[in-house]
């Protein structure tokens, strides 16, 4: 993998932070693994270094169980409190030997196929509380929102109507993504895909009058269904 691409891995998960003085970032990284079971190794050393125990946060390793034409398997998804600890990491991962022995081992067993960065708006509906299992099951689906002042407020609407479901909806801004054109996410999370799927869209309080506002705003652009495989904190 390049370094450049992966200087960033270590430490953070997909935890939305709530609105602030500053805003959560992070960055999504796509990897074909030829050997899932040794890229969970490479991470476990790693976490256990003195550089991964100096990095503040949590990283979760994900499985794609639908991923449209995408060669990746996995994601590596990070996210920082904020840019300075973002700037940290890179610098401590830079001068780091834990740090380039990772590289050369995850290298050994994946490749990166896509990367994206994106910031929290901290507009999240339902309980995260709720989250328990260790395999929970996501719904990521991307989009290119021309208005988005409009898109948020429709979208909040919605979920104003929707608190009693299971799991959680955030709004991610997406920062960069390369050619994509991608501006939004919505990332929806529950125990399992059963809680995740149990309620259509189309039966959802609401969601006549969402469509009527967002859908000449707002084009799909990619929809991904994920489990999660495991999460690293340090200690």
């Amino acid at each position: 993998m390049n370094k450049f691409i992966l200087s960033t891995i270590f430490f953070c998960g997909l935890t939305i932070a709530q609105l602030g003085l500053t805003q959560s970032v992070g960055i999504k990284y796509d990897i074909n693994a030829t050997n899932p079971a040794a890229v969970i190794a490479a991470m476990d050393k790693f976490a256990a270094s003195p550089t991964g125990q100096a990095g503040p946060g949590t990283v979760t390793l994900f499985q794609y169980i639908v991923n449209g034409e995408s060669s990746a398997t996995h994601n590596f998804v990070v996210n920082y409190p904020n840019l300075e600890a973002m700037d940290a990491t890179f610098a401590r991962n830079a001068m780091s030997q834990d740090w380039a022995t990772f590289l050369t081992e995850l290298a050994a067993v994946s490749e990166q196929v896509g990367t994206l960065m994106f910031r929290s708006t901290g507009i999240t509906n339902g309980d995260p509380s709720s989250i328990t299992s260790p395999t929970s099951a996501g719904n990521w689906i991307f989009m290119n929102v021309q208005d988005p002042v409009t898109y948020v407020d429709a979208w909040q609407d919605l979920g104003n109507s929707n608190n009693n479901l299971q799991g959680t909806n955030s709004l991610l801004e997406i920062i960069a993504d390369g050619t994509g054109g991608v501006t939004h996410a919505i990332i929806q999370s529950a125990n399992n895909m059963a809680s995740l799927l149990a309620t259509p869209p189309q039966q959802l309080p609401g969601w006549s009058r969402f469509i009527d506002r967002v859908g000449d705003i707002r084009t799909i652009e990619n929809r991904t269904m994920v489990l999660r495989v495991k999460s690293w904190t340090a200690q």
